[in-house]
């Protein structure tokens, strides 16, 4: 979902905070297969963690209280949503906002880049890095916005838009998109795939079956596919021709998908998905191409960022 090229430099940033556990997995290797990095909830709060993708050990927390938390393509930065700890009140009840910070690797020196806007409720969230480190597109109370790391140019990109992810080459942004539509039975409300070029912000629609589900979308190495997820499973887009491959290679049940993120050499994808025959959620890995050789990979919640290519 994020920049796939740069190596993993976090571990070397955190070693201080935190010498047992990314030495434990630097001696448990990744075969050259990188590391993954999300979000994680078993603690109460949300914090970012590491994923071995071989061995399904989690490293951290790397931050603490770090939602949707993405590394910069260097890996000596992070941007991550943090709660506000103010109430809101509501017409009913109270509502607490989220603001986009950005800090060191280790969660050092966190400054708010963007306190959240719109809506009625301070909201910013899903931060993903342009491939040249410079710019952060994220959502905002009234649609899809980017701004410099920097903090400077602060701009609304679409109203339309949510959960935006840069293509590889960073001329183009993946975002989704709910609209209603007409069915036999009257109308509906669908969301799908649009792409934005960052240069005319002209938008294109990519998937027409009104069924994306509401969790961010990764582009593959190459740009030339977007793995998606839908009620019914996990997806994946041909950008030029629209062209739908199914990944449901896998049997048992699986509802609730999450998060899909490719490897970074392309071949395979890991997402987050709830297990209806045990009532738990858990991380799994498949193929990329058919999603085969599925299996699953920690028991750990962990909703992903990113898979970072890297030892």
């Amino acid at each position: 979902m994020y920049f796939k090229k740069a190596a993993l430099t976090v571990s070397l940033a955190i070693a201080t905070s935190l010498p047992l556990a990314a030495g434990t997995a630097a001696a448990e290797g990744t075969g050259g297969l990188g590391r993954l990095t999300g979000t994680d909830y078993s603690a109460g709060s949300p914090a970012m963690v590491g994923v071995n993708p071989v061995s399904g050990s989690v490293t951290g927390p790397l931050t603490q209280g770090a939602e949707d938390a993405v590394l910069s393509p260097g890996g000596t930065q992070v941007a991550f949503i943090r709660r506000q700890d103010t109430c809101i009140p509501q017409t009913e009840g109270c509502a607490y906002g989220t603001d986009l910070v950005l800090a060191a690797a280790d969660g050092g020196d966190p400054h708010v880049l963007v306190p959240g806007t719109g809506g009625g409720v301070p909201y910013a969230g899903h931060p993903d890095w342009s491939p040249d480190g410079q710019r952060i597109v994220y959502d905002t109370g009234a649609g899809l916005g980017w701004i410099n790391a920097d903090g400077t140019g602060d701009e609304l990109l679409t109203p339309y838009g949510r959960n935006g992810t840069f293509s590889p080459d960073g001329r183009s942004i993946a975002f989704l998109r709910s609209e209603y539509y007409e069915t036999d039975e009257g109308w509906d409300l669908g969301t799908d795939i649009y792409l934005l070029d960052t240069v005319t912000r002209e938008e294109r629609q990519i998937t027409t079956g009104h069924d994306v589900g509401s969790t961010p979308v990764d582009w593959s190495p190459d740009g030339s596919r977007i793995v998606f997820t839908t009620e019914h499973g996990l997806y994946t887009v041909d950008v030029a021709t629209g062209a739908i491959t199914d990944l449901r290679g896998w049997t048992g049940v699986l509802s609730f998908l999450q998060t899909p993120v490719y490897s970074p050499d392309g071949s395979r994808i890991a997402f987050n998905a709830y297990d209806d025959t045990v009532g738990t959620r858990a991380a799994y890995v498949v193929d990329a191409a058919d999603g085969g050789n599925f299996r699953k990979l920690t028991d750990r919640p962990v909703t992903f960022t990113d898979w970072r290519a890297g030892e």
